[in-house]
Formats: structure tokens, sequence, C-alpha cells
């Protein structure tokens, strides 16, 4: 993928962000039920925002969250 069509993906993930940040205020605010718009423009910014990263981002991104994670590697047994 070329590197205009990734920072329209970024770009666009950004703007759908802050759109879901002041939907999320709004709803604060003035109690209005507006979830599902806020949880789907949510997906298609992280979908967006997912399509606009480099694949060596990404791998970056996937070894720091897996640091981060504290796996258990010690089995108990069932009995």
């Amino acid at each position: 993928m070329n590197k205009e069509l990734q920072g329209l993906f970024l770009c666009i993930a950004a703007l759908g962000f802050a759109y879901t940040v002041l939907m999320l205020l709004l709803m604060l605010v003035s109690g209005i039920k507006l979830f599902k718009t806020v949880s789907l423009v949510f997906a298609l910014s992280t979908l967006f925002f997912t399509l606009g990263l480099s694949k060596q981002v990404k791998l970056r991104m996937k070894q720091k969250l897996i640091q981060l994670m504290p796996f258990h590697t010690e089995r108990y047994p069932a009995s």
C-alpha cells in the first residue's frame, strides 16, 4: 500500500476518533443515547487506523503488547 493511502486512512481514523470523543461528551452532557452511532464510528476508525499502519509498525506494536501482557506460563494440575 502506498504512503499517500496510508496517510489518508490515518487522517480519516483521527477524524473518526475525534468525532467519537465529541459524541461521548455530548452524550454525557445532554443524556442523548447515541451508543450505536458511537460504536459504529469507533469500529470504522479502528479499521482505518489499522489499515493506515505499515507492517513494521504493526509488528512493533504487537511485540510491545506481548511484552506488556502478563501471561501465565505455569500450568497447574487439574486434581
